[in-house]
């Protein structure tokens, strides 16, 4: 066959194969896998992790999602170059006109450097971490740009202290000379400046500043009073800041038509919000409250109720434009439990709440503790997304669920019913009473703690300000190279 025959061959022969074979997209069972992995992974059972997280990759190797999280495993057990390569196509998974194309870019190279780490390379980590910090804002409460330059002070001393040196004496180890402690120092500070609250880069930044013997004020931030408090329900302070950062997070403000969607299953009565002593019936009550003030005045807003059984009418069904924050906050004010979760049965019938106008952007605020109840045929949730999501519809959820093997099933349906739509997940942590994204739970994973280390002389006594890593603590963050499944 002539070359360009063959070419053309070859050409609609992809293009036929594409038609009649599409991209593979997730379904409910890659979620569960997916989160699955991020649960043995947040409990150091990183090849396990590794191989659920790659079955999600594998059933949807479109998703970034997926190939983010099968990244980083690939990195955590030693596989550095394959890490690289996976992330490298999540990377052109992105499109420039996402809204989180700087974030989701941040996080590609972000875990690139991690992998790097992982593998004992810091220095091939430090060109990765940077890139990734400098792709997002510089802003006060910012924890993910807090854990990279974290990772990029850890990067930046590490890479120092990599080469080896014996002496009669002393164990083998590497050397930092006083410019490397001081370069890991200004990240670390500036780690805390993103996040006072990064225990990590606290631990970090002191170490440093007690080897640098540096003067009290210069020394690292104090924790604000915010978080040296423990909150009640009772003096309401716990909820200072929650409605803001709810606000926030779920870009409330963008949207045209807001329905508010509750669960006021009897669930929500029998377990606590434990910091706050008070039923996640009454804290979801307070914060729809508390929130209301903070949403523009031009959203139409409504609401819906998730109770009863499947099939069940619910107690409260208005559409969005036809109540004002006081018709919602007094109706908030008076709900009852009732029933189960017939989530999936609510969420199909809630579109029906917004307008037909196909310029408005729209959003269903989900507030619940629980999975769906309702089978509504077997209908697969991802699917009923992605129907969803083709009416402008975006899917934020608040859950007081935990992140735990017990709720894997919630989390899956929640995580393709935000991602699909493009919506957002936090869940209430109920120890520490604090909003925390389920996207950034892998992120937070990635603290890299510096090594102890001391003085050393072994350059004589012309060079004062040079420190030492005993080899064996170099690697104390490191796992090693685990066999192929």
């Amino acid at each position: 066959m002539p070359r360009i025959s063959c070419f053309l061959f070859l050409f609609f022969f992809n293009l036929s194969y594409s038609a009649a074979f599409p991209p593979k997209e997730a379904g409910k069972a890659a979620y569960r896998s997916n989160y699955q992995g991020a649960l043995s992974y947040a409990d150091g059972k990183f090849v396990l992790a590794r191989k659920q997280f790659q079955r999600a990759y594998e059933k949807a190797p479109g998703n970034f999602q997926f190939a983010l999280s099968y990244g980083l495993s690939l990195g955590r057990t030693g596989r550095h170059q394959k890490a690289i390569s996976v992330l490298a196509k999540a990377q052109r998974l992105l499109s420039p006109a996402d809204p989180e194309f700087a974030l989701k870019s941040a996080l590609c190279s972000f875990y690139q450097g991690a992998s790097f780490l992982y593998s004992d390379k810091p220095g091939r980590a430090i060109a990765p971490l940077r890139q990734s910090a400098e792709l997002l804002e510089r802003k006060e409460n910012n924890p993910i740009l807090s854990i990279i330059l974290n990772a990029l002070g850890y990067a930046v001393l590490m890479d120092q202290g990599t080469g080896e040196h014996r002496k009669a004496g002393l164990p083998l180890h590497g050397h930092v000379h006083r410019r490397s402690l001081e370069r890991a120092y200004r990240y670390f500070y500036q780690a805390l400046i993103a996040n006072p609250d990064n225990q990590t880069a606290r631990s970090n930044a002191l170490m440093l500043g007690d080897s640098l013997q540096m003067s009290p004020e210069s020394r690292v931030p104090s924790l604000p009073d915010s978080l040296l408090t423990n909150h009640t329900l009772e003096s309401r302070s716990v909820f200072h800041g929650m409605q803001q950062r709810l606000f926030q997070d779920f870009q409330l403000f963008r949207y045209d038509e807001l329905l508010f969607l509750v669960d006021i299953s009897g669930s929500m009565v029998m377990e606590n919000v434990i910091c706050m002593n008070a039923t996640r019936f009454e804290v979801m009550k307070e914060m729809v409250q508390k929130l209301l003030p903070e949403i523009p005045a031009y959203t139409a807003l409504g609401m819906g109720t998730i109770g009863g059984d499947c099939g069940t009418v619910p107690k409260q069904w208005k559409p969005a434009g036809s109540l004002s924050k006081e018709d919602i906050h007094d109706i908030t004010r008076f709900l009852i439990p009732d029933g189960t979760t017939p989530l999936l049965s609510m969420l199909i019938a809630a579109p029906e709440l917004f307008s037909d106008t196909p310029t408005k952007s729209k959003s269903i605020f989900l507030i619940s503790d629980g999975a769906n109840t309702c089978r509504e045929g077997g209908l697969d949730v991802c699917s009923w997304a992605r129907q969803v999501s083709q009416k402008n519809i975006s899917i934020n959820i608040l859950t007081f669920l935990s992140t735990t093997s017990d709720n894997t099933d919630a989390f899956a349906e929640y995580l393709c019913l935000a991602e699909l739509t493009g919506g957002q997940i936090i869940y209430l942590d109920n120890y520490r009473c604090r909003l925390e994204p389920l996207a950034f739970d892998l992120v937070k994973t990635c603290s890299f703690t510096l090594p102890e280390f001391q003085r050393s002389s072994c350059w004589g006594p012309s060079v004062k300000d040079l420190w030492m890593i005993p080899k064996k603590r170099l690697r104390s963050n490191q796992i090693k190279r685990s066999k192929k499944p």
